[in-house]
């Protein structure tokens, strides 16, 4: 009759194991990549207005060497 009680013992043993290491991984794991997760849609959102940027500067510097050209035709 040890069997079962043996058996109990060692599933509440590991259970618990299983408990702690879960615990582990949603503490360190998890929250690490939910942080990323958030850090990289921060980054593409000031990457789209860094591009936004960039694309007005070009236009700027297109108008400003036609009226340069234009200018000196004239």
């Amino acid at each position: 009759m040890a069997f079962p009680h043996d058996l109990l013992g060692w599933l509440s043993v590991g259970s618990i194991l299983l408990g702690g290491l879960w615990w582990v991984l949603k503490n360190t794991v998890v929250d690490s990549i939910n942080g990323l997760r958030t850090d990289m849609a921060d980054l593409k959102e000031e990457l789209k207005i860094s591009n936004s940027i960039t694309d007005n500067h070009e236009i700027r510097l297109t108008k400003l060497e036609t009226w340069k050209h234009d200018k000196w035709e004239e």
